[in-house]
């Protein structure tokens, strides 16, 4: 790896503002997770719910920034116990392997636990699991659980969580 691409990298991380949602963010959170119905049936209208449930106070989101541009995502919805689940984790593809994603994912890390969160886990289709693996890995998170065909044939999800499966 050369020198230029470890500054580059630096810099996107450096450079990363990340801040709770605003209304004014929906048109460009909606174009950046424009590739859910491809991934989930009836991604459209699970956004259109969240979306909802984050105006009434039910789900939360959080973007990363640059400059002007919305580049992470993140959806978490309080579940029963304790437990929270991270619904959407997104990095524009732009801005993968540049640390952005990790960045992002300390910041989310950071306040579960200063919120006192006993779990929070997330379901990931296999096709995208390699990736979100390797991001959460070093906070502790790992595979719990495979749903097998969750979506249809060959569609599996994976569990990931930061709590054993034991």
């Amino acid at each position: 790896m050369d020198a230029g691409a470890t500054d580059e990298r630096k810099i996107a991380s450096d450079v990363l503002h990340i801040r709770a949602y605003a209304e004014a963010d929906e048109p460009h959170v909606r174009d950046l997770l424009g590739g859910l119905p491809d991934l989930y049936p009836h991604g459209d209208k699970w956004l259109d719910r969240t979306f909802g449930e984050i105006r009434q106070g039910k789900a939360r989101l959080t973007v990363g920034e640059i400059g002007n541009d919305i580049v992470a995502v993140s959806i978490e919805k309080p579940k029963s116990r304790g437990r929270m689940k991270l619904s959407t984790l997104y990095i524009h593809p732009d801005f993968r392997n540049m640390r952005v994603g990790f960045s992002f994912f300390s910041d989310l890390d950071t306040r579960w636990r200063r919120e006192g969160w006993s779990e929070v886990y997330m379901t990931v289709a296999s096709q995208g699991a390699y990736e979100v693996e390797r991001l959460v890995k070093a906070f502790g998170f790992a595979c719990i659980a495979v749903q097998e065909d969750r979506y249809g044939p060959g569609r599996n999800e994976l569990v990931i969580s930061n709590v054993s499966g034991s």
